[in-house]
């Protein structure tokens, strides 16, 4: 997978299509984050989320995820003159994590990119072993739409990233079969969108799954 070549356009077409939503769902439950956490934010893009994240709940360290060097750039940019802009540690992978454990994992918009096996096998047991005991997980992403129009919009997405930047996913995963897997269960759960995207909170040990 590779974003740089459409990481110039990619914000604009993202507000296009979905205005404000998006990014709305993502920052939704950052309040659930306690102030002064570790942060892990994974596939951060070009750092709004970042951005919300330090404007808010002033974490006491953010390691920042993103492979893409034009997007990571784009993130660096955007939060480069804040006054705590110190705490965020960039990387472009996940096989660069720090030991320390985290409080908090973000996964805005990057678990639909892989198929199940992959997401299971390979994406999510690091970041998962690097999030604290009792640590939350804030996890925004596109989920099955109610709609056929949302159906139609989502699978041209899938088409257009795999052209563009190489994606190995063609359609959504098991979320809720990963999480359950995993161990974890969804504490609080929103939808944006008509119910195309979907944002929780999840913990270990939590039963409750999508309503």
């Amino acid at each position: 997978m590779n974003f740089d070549r459409i990481a110039p356009l990619y914000e604009a077409s993202a507000r296009l299509v979905f205005g404000k939503q998006h990014r709305r769902a993502e920052a939704f439950f950052l309040p659930e984050i306690p102030a002064g956490s570790r942060v892990l934010l994974v596939g951060g893009g070009a750092g709004h989320l970042l951005e919300a994240l330090l404007n808010t709940r002033n974490p006491a360290a953010v390691t920042f995820v993103e492979p893409s060097g034009a997007m990571r750039q784009r993130a660096q940019r955007r939060v480069a003159n804040r006054p705590n802009a110190g705490v965020v540690s960039f990387t472009d992978s996940c096989q660069n994590l720090p030991s320390a454990h985290f409080e908090a994992l973000l996964t805005p918009y990057v678990l639909d990119l892989f198929p199940n096996p992959q997401l299971e096998r390979e994406f999510l047991p690091p970041l998962l072993a690097a999030l604290a005991p009792g640590g939350l997980w804030l996890f925004t992403d596109f989920v099955t739409p109610p709609k056929g129009w949302q159906r139609v919009l989502l699978r041209g997405m899938y088409t257009f990233f795999r052209l563009t930047a190489g994606i190995p996913a063609r359609h959504l995963p098991d979320f809720e079969g990963a999480f359950r897997r995993a161990g974890f269960g969804v504490r609080k759960w929103e939808v944006f969108f008509g119910g195309m995207i979907g944002a929780g909170v999840l913990r270990e040990g939590t039963e409750r799954f999508f309503d």
